[in-house]
């Protein structure tokens, strides 16, 4: 309840932990070193390198396989991997990486410079995102999607008789390019010029629902868009102080911020036949910082302040009220919003060692988002390109002020046993266009225990609570988003949080085996909330357990579970609750693996990991039912051989097995499963694979591995 925010203590430090510096005695002779010899500060010098060459070859195509990894159809695939450089005895030196040259997850990278001189990158790098193989279409087009000639529409997708011959299967999915240049020029030990520059390509297709009134069709919508980031700074370090100056820019371009469609459906009006969506638009931010820092204050003390301001701006123009010509409109209030977004953020953080036992940190930040976009009254609202609604409405605006407070002291009761104490408060409001919660208040306090009792083992405990406190609930705003007045949102409601956690390590004897372990407990209750979440309870522990054998052989070993529960209550009448919503999520996950040489010649990885979960949704009172229970359960398993031809050369064969099985309602095989929805017919994501590889290393220049091994 609201007097359960005076149980709460929070005490905020403003002084904070600094590395120590110990004063050091000087010495009352200097020492002749000129005889001195350092047999271990030896480097590398000259070239060496690492080059694989191969073939694969994967059993079974999967999109949801392929994801991220690039291997997404069955067939041979070709293993190219290579790593190596230069280095002079003049400083200057030079490396580059080559990985997975043959698949669509390829990444390449050179990098170089002179050391205290300037340094250089060049960086490329492919993500494949697969989402699906198992859909079909009756579509063709990119950004103006049409129906297959001969193409019969009708109310619901029973009467579609020609949709059988003209589905066609799709994939779906994009490939996200990035290419990347850095520099860094130093000049002597003062200043440092640095510049990055990084810009990412994307191009494909991702499901998109578009509807006409009360039918649905699910889409592909184009990707088609370049993101380019700079970030440059200028930074002087000086004996006990530092100053840095950056620019950030962001730059987003499309040539996809729309498409339009056909409507596979009978048309409810008059010019229905079509409709069209806006996408993401052009977009530009940029920003400017400052920061400063002092060190070696006195109570061994550590400030840094920093400061920042950004400008984020949108001119794209608009699409029409509706491209139905049967509709009469009126003209847009302007032809686009030409956005304009300020950005303002500052930071102080200190932290101190007044005391050899005592750690002191504090910090205080606040950032506001002012959102300057033009507003205007659009007075011809259209439904799905069908109809006018008489509305009127003013697009909305919204910016917010944030201030946050960090402390915590952590003292040395004695060299076993520390404890600890912290905690938060912020303060956020919102502003703009009116909000239902204008605004609300944090307070988090915690406390912490370290207990050392000797080198094989170590306790850390820690628990708090929080108290999330709103402004009053204006049920006017409510009433005007046609929201239920006793209706309150999760991310604006009243939260009360306790929570608590255990972490241990452990170390067997003098045996070379160490476990750790950890639990958790949160327990969310959203006591002032008629309507919504009303509770939400979070439970997770771990263990891993890590083994050297001996010199040759390590193993690992790990397992984790997670129950999340969740409470919401509705209503189905738009009055006080009448049903009850209750969430279960239990997630699983295990793992074990294996290092061994076992001999000169014959090294062997095992790996081997294992998730499973599963989600159960119950609805109590009216319109009570049980959801199909979401279940997923992934296996996967790797294993490589390397066996040593000579001091240079070795071949290696790799098996990965993995299989995935998933149960998920939510995912339907027909593309007419549903009377008024015609959608893409996605399995859910199940497979079976074996991705076998057979590659030859050999390593040039440099010194054989015995060699290295001698010095």
């Amino acid at each position: 309840m609201k007097q359960r925010s005076h149980q709460l203590s929070i005490a905020v430090a403003t002084v904070l932990l600094a590395a120590g510096s110990g004063v050091q005695a000087e010495e009352s002779a200097a020492s002749d070193t000129s005889a001195w010899a350092c047999k271990k500060c030896t480097f590398a010098q000259g070239y060496t390198s690492d080059a694989e060459i191969g073939a694969g070859w994967l059993d079974e195509s999967s999109a949801k396989f392929g994801d991220y990894t690039g291997l997404d159809e069955d067939g041979a695939y070709v293993v190219a991997n290579a790593e190596g450089g230069v280095v002079l005895e003049s400083g200057y030196h030079l490396d580059y990486e080559l990985l997975d040259l043959g698949l669509d997850s390829r990444a390449a990278s050179i990098a170089g410079g002179k050391q205290g001189a300037y340094e250089f990158g060049l960086s490329y790098d492919r993500i494949p995102r697969r989402l699906s193989d198992t859909g079909e279409t009756i579509f063709s087009g990119g950004d103006a999607l049409s129906l297959p000639g001969g193409w019969v529409r009708a109310g619901s997708t029973t009467g579609m008789t020609a949709l059988g011959t003209s589905l066609r299967p799709v994939d779906v999915g994009y490939d996200r390019d990035r290419y990347g240049a850095n520099g860094r020029f130093f000049l002597g030990d003062q200043w440092t010029f640095g510049l990055d520059y990084k810009r990412d390509e994307r191009s494909g297709t991702r499901p998109r629902y578009g509807s006409f009134g009360s039918v649905s069709t699910e889409m592909l919508r184009p990707i088609d868009d370049t993101t380019d980031r700079i970030n440059a700074d200028v930074r002087y370090q000086g004996k006990h102080w530092f100053a840095q100056l950056g620019y950030f820019a962001s730059i987003y371009d499309t040539k996809a911020a729309g498409f339009q469609f056909e409507n596979p459906f009978n048309a409810a009006v008059a010019g229905g036949d079509a409709g069209r969506m806006s996408l993401e638009p052009d977009n530009l931010y940029n920003e400017v910082a400052v920061s400063f820092g002092w060190f070696g204050l006195p109570w061994n003390m550590a400030v840094t302040v920093s400061a920042a301001m950004g400008q984020g701006s949108q001119e794209t123009g608009f699409n029409p009220y509706t491209i139905n010509p049967n509709v009469a409109v009126d003209a847009l209030p302007f032809g686009d919003l030409d956005g304009d977004i300020s950005v303002t953020r500052a930071d102080l953080a200190v932290s101190a060692r007044p005391l050899d036992r005592l750690r002191l940190r504090g910090s205080a930040a606040y950032d506001e988002r002012d959102n300057d976009s033009r507003q205007g009254t659009f007075t011809s609202i259209v439904h799905t390109d069908l109809f006018p609604i008489v509305d009127d409405r003013v697009n909305a605006v919204y910016g917010h002020e944030r201030t946050r407070l960090n402390g915590s002291a952590d003292f040395d009761v004695y060299d076993d046993l520390a404890i600890g104490v912290g905690g938060e408060w912020r303060n956020t409001d919102r502003t703009g266009s009116a909000l239902e919660v204008s605004g609300e208040e944090v307070l988090d306090g915690w406390g912490r225990v370290q207990f050392r009792p000797s080198g094989y083992l170590g306790i850390v405990a820690k628990g708090g609570v929080e108290e999330r406190d709103p402004d009053r609930y204006d049920v006017n705003v409510a009433a005007g988003f046609g929201q239920n007045p006793l209706m309150r949102k999760f991310n604006q409601a009243y939260r009360y949080r306790s929570y608590g956690e255990l972490l241990t390590n452990v170390a067997v004897g003098s045996l070379p085996l160490s476990l750790g372990a950890s639990v958790f407990y949160g327990d969310d209750s959203y006591l002032q909330s008629d309507l919504g979440l009303d509770s939400g309870l979070d439970r997770r522990y771990g263990v891993d357990l890590n083994w050297t054998v001996n010199e040759k052989i390590a193993a690992y070993a790990t397992l984790g579970r997670e129950k999340i529960d969740s409470r919401t209550r509705g209503s189905s009448t738009f009055t006080t609750a009448d049903w009850m919503g209750h969430v279960q999520d239990d997630f699983e996950t295990y793992g074990a693996g294996v290092n061994a040489q076992f001999t000169d010649k014959i090294g062997v990885n095992l790996d081997y990991s294992y998730g499973a979960g599963n989600s159960r949704t119950r609805i109590t009172g009216a319109g009570a039912g049980i959801f199909p229970v979401v279940k997923s359960e992934l296996s996967s398993f790797k294993a490589a051989v390397t066996y040593g031809f000579s001091e240079r050369a070795d071949l290696r064969l790799t098996w990965w097995y993995e299989t995935l099985e998933t149960s998920d309602w939510s995912y339907e095989a027909q593309p007419a499963a549903m009377p008024t929805v015609l959608g893409l017919g996605v399995d859910p994501y199940n497979y079976d694979v074996n991705y076998v590889t057979l590659s030859m290393s050999y390593r040039f220049g440099g010194p054989k591995a015995a060699e290295a091994a001698a010095e």
